[in-house]
């Protein structure tokens, strides 16, 4: 026993200068890993947001096939426009079309301004075609708490969408859809003049479909 206690009262410790080069390397590493590691979760959050806008996009276009097919879709040409502004609050989707003669106002359902929809909501409680898309995206988005998405239609397919999970007063891109008879984004290409593509200068991360790069162009304001 006493040769143990011998043992372990020749042993040394680290010195304090050992200790503060260990301290230093660490806060080398941190300074170049804590960066990467954010730079990492933001650019999956943004590649999460990018793949449910498409999402969206493409459910818009089944709805719309869908809706023509029934006789209340939306009338062909690249005259007809319009934007979809659809925002999410606790589970509860809102779709507002704005302009209804750019719709067909037969079949069961017509195109009214705006209409809500839930999880779960019965399809045959929806008093307008907005409404029923409501009560469809929230079926196939249930994960969808809150949100601010845009779409643009023209004659009866879905141009380009931008989608935030974080709020449901967002308006940032209202501004980026083309005005002239082809839709889509404006051209010449608005691009993100951040510097990681579908992060705002406020830091939101917005989705698109189709993508929106990095530029340096015509400022999208985000």
């Amino acid at each position: 026993m006493i040769k143990f206690f011998q043992k372990l009262k020749a042993k040394k410790g680290f010195t304090l200068v050992e200790l503060i080069v260990v301290i230093a390397i660490i806060g080398v590493l941190a300074a170049i890993l804590v960066p990467t590691m954010l730079n990492y979760v933001t650019n999956s959050r943004v590649t999460s947001a990018n793949s449910t806008a498409a999402s969206i996009k493409n459910n818009i276009d089944t709805f719309l096939t869908n809706a023509d097919t029934a006789g209340y879709g939306m009338k062909r040409g690249n005259a007809n426009k319009v934007v979809l502004t659809i925002t999410v609050t606790n589970g509860e989707w809102t779709v507002e079309s704005g302009t209804q003669d750019v719709f067909k106002d037969g079949g069961a359902y017509a195109w009214g301004g705006s209409g809500t929809g839930t999880t779960g909501a019965e399809k045959s409680g929806a008093d307008s075609a907005e409404a029923l898309l409501a009560i469809e995206l929230a079926d196939l988005f249930p994960e969808v708490e809150t949100a601010a998405i845009g779409a643009q239609l023209v004659g009866g397919k879905t141009m380009a969408v931008y989608y935030t999970a974080e709020t449901s007063e967002y308006t940032g891109l209202d501004g980026m859809f083309n005005a002239d008879e082809n839709g889509g984004w404006a051209t010449p290409t608005y691009a993100w003049d951040n510097t990681t593509a579908g992060v705002d200068e406020e830091g939101f991360i917005v989705g698109t479909a189709p993508l929106l790069p990095i530029g340096s162009g015509e400022s999208t304001g985000a």
